[in-house]
């Protein structure tokens, strides 16, 4: 006797032993048995279902009808409905491309995660940036350096000049202020050529940087340029004026050009710091040096234009002051009503300081000379001669 077909759903049980029959048979399915729509409650369920008393506990859920390509995470994807028309259906796809024969694998197991703390990663490096108070100490370092410089070279061409002329200058009482303009007027010619050395540097810096071998055949040969004025050194004794000029400016720029070849793939603070502190000592040097120069040059210029080219001066006293020699001259005054007895002529400016007056004869020299210091004050006047017909006839 032939039953219902068995659902094609349910699977098939477990074996019982041989010759054992089967303990608890499940009656077979309802013929016309709705299939479970799915999981998940329906819009009549309740929270708690009754549990049906004819489902077999060992079998496998019911598939879902309608399957969602989401819903599963191993499910297939669709077929590609529109298949390229170049593929042919009989051609033998390759070994390699050949579809896996297990379409479903079991799902690998997903890694732990990692719950060890990250390295702090260090920060990337920026490039510093110089604030506005790194530029205004800069700035103020730099006329620091420039006022004491040229303090230092006004004071060092004046005692030249003085010493050459036979005087101090501490005859003449300057201040810091006479100091700084006497050195204006013989800076030009340093500033120039320093301008004009800085230019043929940038000059060689863009020639070298477009070939870079020149620039690493030239820093080669830089790194020995310390060499320069140690080999000036014997050479001295020929012209010391000169060389104490040259040796200075060698060694400011010989040692500065080594430490750029030496440093230029490192960073060397302490080669650095001590070139910088020998520079400065070299250009102190040089600028005594070449102020003694400009000292001896104007010393040697105000002997030549002394008669001609200084101020012409007339001095009227109550009481004679002894004004005699180096070309001078004097009278008495006899006009009447005339407050001033003496009158003292062919007498030169040479430097005025406060109230003082300092004049010299208009053949004075160095070698035979004697310089008048005349204070203003009551009972004496002090006048300034103009004119190349007056100057003529001021010792009449």
């Amino acid at each position: 006797m032939s039953g219902p077909p068995p659902d094609p759903r349910r699977a098939p049980a477990a074996p019982s032993p041989a010759g054992a029959p089967d303990p608890d048979p499940a009656p077979p399915p309802p013929p016309n048995r709705t299939p479970d729509p799915g999981p998940g409650p329906g819009p009549d369920s309740s929270p708690n279902p009754e549990p049906n008393p004819d489902a077999d506990p060992n079998a496998d859920p019911e598939p879902d009808p309608d399957p969602s390509p989401d819903a599963h995470p191993n499910a297939d994807p669709e077929p590609d409905p529109d298949p390229s028309p170049d593929a042919h259906p009989n051609a033998d796809p390759d070994p390699d491309l050949r579809p896996d024969p297990n379409p479903n694998p079991a799902p690998a197991p997903a890694p732990e995660p990692d719950t060890t703390p990250a390295p702090a990663s260090p920060p990337a490096p920026t490039s510093p940036r110089v604030g506005w108070v790194e530029g205004v100490g800069a700035v103020g370092s730099l006329v620091t350096l420039l006022t004491a410089v040229l303090f230092y070279f006004g004071w060092a061409s004046t005692d030249a000049e003085t010493k050459a002329l036979g005087l101090r200058d501490t005859v003449f009482h300057l201040s810091t202020s006479d100091y700084l303009l006497r050195s204006v007027g013989a800076l030009y010619l340093p500033a120039w050529l320093a301008a004009g050395i800085a230019l043929g540097v940038l000059g060689l810096l863009r020639w070298t940087a477009a070939a870079p071998e020149r620039l690493a055949g030239a820093v080669r040969v830089l790194r020995f340029a310390w060499a320069v004025p140690l080999a000036l050194v014997p050479l001295y004794p020929l012209a010391p004026w000169l060389f104490d000029l040259v040796l200075p400016l060698t060694a400011i720029g010989g040692l500065a050009l080594n430490a750029y070849a030496r440093t230029r793939d490192r960073r060397d603070l302490r080669l650095w710091g001590l070139t910088l502190f020998v520079c400065v000592l070299s250009l102190f040097w040089a600028v005594s040096s070449y102020a003694a120069i400009a000292g001896r040059g104007r010393a040697e210029l105000t002997e030549r234009t002394l008669r001609d080219e200084f101020p012409a001066v007339v001095v009227f006293s109550e009481k004679d002051l002894m004004i005699r020699g180096g070309g001078s001259c004097y009278r008495r005054v006899t006009e009447k009503g005339s407050q001033y007895a003496y009158e003292y002529a062919g007498l030169r400016l040479f430097h005025v300081s406060g109230d003082r007056i300092f004049l010299v004869p208009r053949g004075w020299s160095p070698d035979d000379g004697t310089l008048y210091v005349v204070e203003e004050g009551e009972g004496r006047r002090v006048d300034l001669i103009s004119g190349a017909g007056r100057r003529a006839q001021e010792c009449r």
